[in-house]
């Protein structure tokens, strides 16, 4: 769907991802909101609190693009893998859309900055470092091994099933049949099951299949473990 938009970016020489640049918005203002109503707290000055109630509005209006831009990326770079980085990234970004509305409604209305409305700025600052953290996670794993190449691998094979498989299986699904999804096929016991029936599909009744074959000219096997290991490692168990 987003196909368009990164194919016009590439035309232009970016081929990274969108959405990293554009979270020091929401991430930036953030801090900095945290900041300035820390020091109106210390201070006692009624100015440094209304410039984090702006700083807090920034953040909420850079929130949307930001999120928009993640859905892309992850959809784009990720084949939609519902991997855990995903998984926190997503509920994190829901709850500091409820904190921001809090401590934008509660920072405009107090005269003078309370200990409840500190604490919910704070909030909003530990939620965008368990963002950061997750997304640092997402691209370069943590630092034990193997873990940055296992998502590059997710991503990689991802791309491999939207090129070749997501028209006609969608999410592992099955746009013709839709009683016999891709990720309940009997094929997938085990990759060399999956790879004699890609490459001459036949129906239950070992008539020919409207699936096309996959002969090794135009699907290598790698390319083919690569699909299936997606199939069985992230479709199967959303």
């Amino acid at each position: 769907m987003f196909e368009f938009f990164y194919k016009v970016l590439t035309s232009i020489g970016y081929t990274h991802p969108i959405h990293a640049p554009t979270t020091h918005l929401p991430v930036g203002m953030v801090i900095g909101a945290f900041l300035f109503v820390l020091g109106a707290y210390l201070l006692n000055r009624s100015t440094l609190a209304l410039t984090a109630n702006h700083c807090i509005l920034l953040a909420l209006i850079g929130l949307f693009p930001t999120v928009l831009f993640g859905y892309m990326d992850w959809q784009h770079y990720y084949a939609g893998a519902w991997v855990f980085p995903i998984k926190m990234k997503i509920g994190l970004a829901v709850l500091l859309l409820i904190l921001l509305i809090i401590a934008l409604y509660f920072g405009r209305k107090a005269e003078k900055v309370s200990t409840g409305v500190l604490l919910i700025y704070g909030l909003c600052l530990l939620n965008v470092t368990a963002l950061g953290y997750f997304g640092g996670e997402l691209v370069y794993g943590s630092k034990r091994p193997g873990k940055a190449v296992e998502a590059q691998k997710v991503q990689v094979s991802g791309d491999m099933f939207n090129k070749t498989c997501k028209t006609c299986h969608p999410g592992g699904g099955n746009v013709f049949k839709a009683n016999f999804p891709l990720t309940s096929a009997p094929q997938l016991a085990n990759f060399d099951t999956f790879l004699v029936y890609i490459r001459n599909p036949k129906a239950r009744d070992d008539s020919q299949s409207i699936m096309p074959a996959f002969p090794a000219d135009k699907l290598s096997e790698q390319q083919a473990k690569e699909i299936y290991q997606y199939v069985v490692q992230v479709l199967k168990k959303q």
